[in-house]
């Protein structure tokens, strides 16, 4: 089957089981809801998964400047680390935060499953893709993110130089220059590895050890490292780090994209400030503000269902089968080693 067939089927179910929904779409504006919000009290709780602190400011500066009346408090770490702690604190009776925004979509479908989850479909849902989202709105997409475009200097390295596969980063010519995060490390990251090696086979990645990486934590981190250090010159699994840096896809090589989830816990004592938020991630503003992929299937940069060489869906599906991610994580993990260092969101980790 051809990817866009793929990417059909997984659509198709999810259009279906949306317009069964009971749950009704919110018809009030971003105003109404705001109004609504400034009646409650206290301050909103919101978890992001990232590997800078820094890394969700954008996004919270924005809300809040449209949004000054209302509170929110934002905690970026590891989603890994953040999950951990909203399951242990519902062990506790407690509820650790309000929203939670993260990569580790297997979360999502869990709590949904013991109830913890509000049901809640914001303004315009249903201008998002449906195969993203969850169809009574427990939990819906708010922006896409990939890791496997070949990111470097621009001015350092000529486009034409720059690997059109995977195969072509073993070249000897890149050999000390490429720095990476480990795919024990993350499961983003494990998912793109697992995607090369079903199509080069584990000596890829027995010729890539032979290239003398630099294996570091963190997604954010090759980035870092590359603004740092001229001898190391490429990665694929960071974004540009800075103004003339440059990311380039693979021609035809598959490689592993993503939407960061959010979800608002239904013990929150800020329901309509939760909603508030919910409704600007989705809003058009938002969506087009970011320059990215959109969520959305109606506004301009939405490219999510174009590509031939990846797709939004099947890391979500890669996920849910905890038993498969950690029996590869350990493969890696024998191979390549554990991770080193401490975690990306030490301040002086640099």
């Amino acid at each position: 089957m051809t990817m866009r067939v793929l990417k059909a089927l997984a659509f198709m179910p999810s259009v279906l089981a949306a317009a069964l929904s009971p749950v009704p779409i919110d018809s009030r504006s971003l105003s109404d809801i705001y109004a609504a919000a400034q009646k409650e009290n206290g301050v909103l709780r919101v978890v992001h998964g990232g590997d800078e602190r820094d890394q969700a400011d954008a996004l919270f500066e924005a809300f809040s400047a449209k949004f000054p009346n209302v509170k929110v408090n934002h905690t970026v770490d590891l989603s890994k680390y953040l999950d951990g702690r909203i399951n242990q604190a519902f062990l506790q009776n407690e509820l650790y935060a309000d929203m939670a925004i993260l990569q580790t979509l297997h979360d999502y479908d869990a709590w949904e499953e013991k109830g913890v989850l509000l049901h809640y479909k914001p303004p315009s849902f249903d201008n998002v893709w449906p195969s993203l989202t969850n169809a009574n709105g427990a939990y819906i997409p708010v922006f896409a993110a990939s890791f496997g475009p070949f990111v470097f200097n621009s001015s350092a390295i000529p486009t034409a130089d720059i690997p059109k596969s995977y195969g072509d980063i073993l070249d000897p010519k890149w050999k000390g220059k490429i720095v990476l995060t480990y795919p024990n490390d993350d499961d983003a990251v494990l998912y793109l590895f697992k995607l090369i090696i079903q199509q080069y086979g584990w000596q890829w990645l027995d010729q890539l050890l032979e290239q003398d990486v630099q294996w570091v934590r963190g997604t954010a981190t090759p980035a870092e490292i590359m603004l740092r250090n001229s001898s190391r010159t490429i990665s694929f699994t960071t974004y540009p780090p800075a103004e003339g840096w440059t990311s380039v896809s693979p021609v035809s090589d598959r490689y592993m994209s993503w939407t960061q989830t959010s979800a608002i816990f239904k013990d929150t004592k800020l329901p309509e400030t939760a909603k508030l938020l919910q409704a600007f991630l989705i809003s058009e503003e938002f969506q087009v503000s970011r320059g990215e992929p959109s969520v959305r299937k109606d506004v301009g940069n939405s490219t999510i269902w174009d590509a031939d060489n990846t797709d939004y869906v099947t890391f979500h599906q890669f996920m849910e089968d905890r038993d498969a991610v950690e029996q590869l994580r350990f493969v890696f993990e024998d191979k390549i080693g554990t991770a080193q260092g401490l975690s990306p969101l030490v301040d002086d980790l640099f």
